[in-house]
């Protein structure tokens, strides 16, 4: 067994480094996942989070990190989250004893639910299956190389949205939200209370476009997309899509793809160099959808629940 202690100032260069390879060992696994990082904004965070950082040492040599993000969610309750930084192992026992130690620690402190965000390849979630992690979640990427204009099927439209359509918003996330809710995601008790509040927040803000579908004098699909913020494993310049839905009559008549299209090429005239989108992997819709139009996967999130079980 490694022996595993919390971050001293000493060790964060070592580790600093470690992750500047895990995350160049990604994007040689997939381009679409960015290496590049600030090492001195690494190395300061590093240093301001020792209380909730482990590495593992073998014979006194660095051979492992663990970071894990105390966080209370309005979907998922409170639970810890490790990021594509948070975590470097030189063999599979490595991260096992890393776990171990926070993972106590992280239930001792109420959170039951822990999330990895992991390279999608066998190499980086093998080990977390042994772990008792289960897929959740997936992220798409993909590059805006060129014009990707798909015309609307006859008798639909499409138009921008504003803080006016909030009704609209609800009415269509809420279609979203009761299709994850049936199997196989069994997605439920998702929080409708805060649902509103938080639509009316992001049409508020400027940086949002709402985008959508009309037919007829009904409002049947929706597509919300904003600027990603910078984070770990993303390139700049990257376009978020996100809320988007189509009701169930107007699917597989090309109208998301049509949608999705304009909003790609309004972003690639408007300077985006990439677009990313995340999907259930129990949404097959979704999964066919995403990765039919082009989108590679770069990371999955991975869920364990602590329990009886």
């Amino acid at each position: 067994m490694a022996l595993v202690r919390k971050l001293l100032p000493g060790d964060v260069d070592q580790v600093v480094g470690r992750i500047d390879q895990r995350l160049g060992d990604d994007a040689a696994l997939q381009p679409l996942v960015n290496p590049e990082i600030s090492l001195e904004a690494l190395g300061d965070a590093l240093r301001a989070a020792t209380a909730s950082t482990w590495v593992a040492l073998e014979d006194d040599r660095l051979v492992g990190h663990l970071y894990g993000a105390l966080l209370e969610n309005a979907v998922y309750g409170p639970g810890v989250w490790i990021g594509p930084d948070g975590v470097s192992y030189d063999n599979d026992d490595v991260l096992a004893d890393l776990y171990a130690e926070a993972g106590q620690e992280w239930i001792d402190a109420g959170a039951r639910e822990h999330y990895a965000w992991v390279l999608d390849h066998w190499s980086a979630t093998d080990a977390w299956y042994e772990l008792g992690f289960a897929r959740m979640h997936l992220r798409g990427v993909l590059a805006l190389d060129r014009p990707r204009s798909s015309p609307l099927p006859d008798g639909y439209r499409l138009r921008k949205g504003s803080a006016h359509d909030l009704d609209v918003c609800v009415a269509l996330t809420t279609e979203l939200d009761e299709a994850q809710a049936r199997g196989p995601s069994f997605a439920l008790d998702l929080p409708a209370d805060s649902q509103r509040d938080e639509l009316a927040e992001t049409l508020d803000d400027p940086d949002v476009t709402l985008f959508i579908i009309e037919h007829g004098d009904e409002a049947v699909a929706q597509c919300i997309t904003f600027a990603l913020p910078p984070r770990r494993g993303s390139f700049d310049s990257t376009l978020h899509l996100s809320a988007v839905v189509v009701r169930e009559k107007h699917r597989g008549l090309g109208v998301a793809t049509s949608m999705i299209s304009c909003a790609l090429d309004e972003a690639r005239a408007a300077g985006f160099e990439y677009a990313e989108a995340n999907w259930r992997v129990t949404n097959r819709q979704a999964s066919r959808f995403w990765t039919g139009y082009g989108f590679g996967t770069t990371y999955v999130r991975l869920h364990r629940t602590i329990g009886a079980g």
